[in-house]
C-alpha cells in the first residue's frame, strides 16, 4: 500500500445519520387539536348555559316561594283546597258537554273560580286584588267592597225588621188584640167615605141577622129542652131511677 492512500476495512461500520426532526405539524396533528379545543369550548359553553340555568331555575323558586306567602294569607292553607279548585276545573267542560263550544271553553274558568272563592276564599281575594290593581283602577274594588258591606248591613236589617215583626205579631197574638184588627184599621182608613157607608150598612145588617139567629137558637133550644123533660116525665119511674143512679 502506499503510505498517502488508507483502505477502509470491511469491519469498520457505516457512519448512519440521525434524521432531524421536523418541527411542522401534520394536517391529522392539526384536526386532533382543532377538534380538542372546539370540543372544550363546547363543554365549557354547556356548562356555563347550565350554571345560568340553575341559577334561574333557583331565582324562579324563590319568586315563586315569595309570591305564594304574599298570596296565601295566614291561617289558610293551599292543600287540600287547591286540589278541589283543579278538580272542579277539570270537572266543567264536563257539566257542560252538550253546550255549544264557547261555553265548554269558558267553563273551566268559570267552575275554577267559583271553587276557589269556596274553598280558598282569602287567596282568591288576594288574587283579584292583585289583578285588579294591575289592569284596573284600585279604587273601584274599595268601592265594590264598599258595596257589598252595604247590602249586607241592609240585609241584616231588613232580618231585624222581620224579626221584630214576627215578635209583634206573636205579642198581639197573646194579648187578644190580633193583627186582624189592625189591618182592618188601616183600611178603613184608606177608604172613601161611600164605600165606608156601605160596609157599616153591611156590618150592622150582619149584627141584626146575627141577633135574629141567635134569638132562634134559643128559642129553638128552650122548646128541645122543654120538649125532653116532658118526655122524661113520661117515662116509668124505675127506668127514670136507673138512669138517674147510673
Amino acid at each position: 500500500m502506499a503510505e498517502g492512500t488508507s483502505k477502509k476495512s470491511i469491519y469498520d461500520p457505516e457512519p448512519r445519520e440521525l434524521p432531524t426532526e421536523s418541527h411542522e405539524p401534520t394536517r391529522l396533528t392539526s384536526l386532533l387539536r382543532e377538534t380538542r379545543l372546539e370540543t372544550a369550548q363546547f363543554f365549557s359553553m354547556v356548562k356555563a348555559h347550565g350554571q345560568i340555568l340553575v341559577d334561574k331555575w333557583i331565582d324562579t323558586e324563590k319568586s315563586f316561594e315569595r309570591l305564594v306567602k304574599r298570596t296565601v294569607p295566614e291561617g289558610e292553607k293551599l292543600a287540600p283546597g287547591i286540589i278541589y279548585v283543579g278538580v272542579a276545573a277539570l270537572a266543567g267542560p264536563i257539566f257542560m258537554r252538550k253546550r255549544n263550544v264557547a261555553v265548554r271553553f269558558v267553563s273551566p274558568l268559570v267552575f275554577g273560580t267559583a271553587a276557589g272563592f269556596y274553598f280558598l276564599p282569602g287567596t282568591s281575594n288576594v288574587i283579584l286584588r292583585n289583578i285588579w290593581g294591575r289592569y284596573g283602577d284600585p279604587k273601584t274594588i274599595d268601592n265594590a267592597k264598599a258595596q257589598w258591606e252595604n247590602a249586607k248591613q241592609a240585609q241584616r236589617d231588613m232580618r231585624k225588621k222581620v224579626a221584630e215583626a214576627v215578635q209583634e205579631l206573636r205579642m198581639s197574638m197573646q194579648e187578644g188584640r190580633g193583627f186582624a184588627t189592625k189591618a182592618v184599621e188601616e183600611i178603613k182608613e184608606k177608604t172613601p167615605e161611600p164605600v165606608k157607608k156601605v160596609v157599616e150598612e153591611a156590618q150592622v145588617k150582619a149584627v141584626e141577622v146575627t141577633k135574629d139567629v141567635s134569638a132562634k137558637v134559643a128559642d129553638k133550644k128552650d122548646k128541645i129542652v122543654e120538649a125532653a123533660k116532658e118526655k122524661a116525665k113520661s117515662l116509668p119511674i124505675g127506668f127514670t131511677d136507673s138512669n138517674s143512679s147510673k
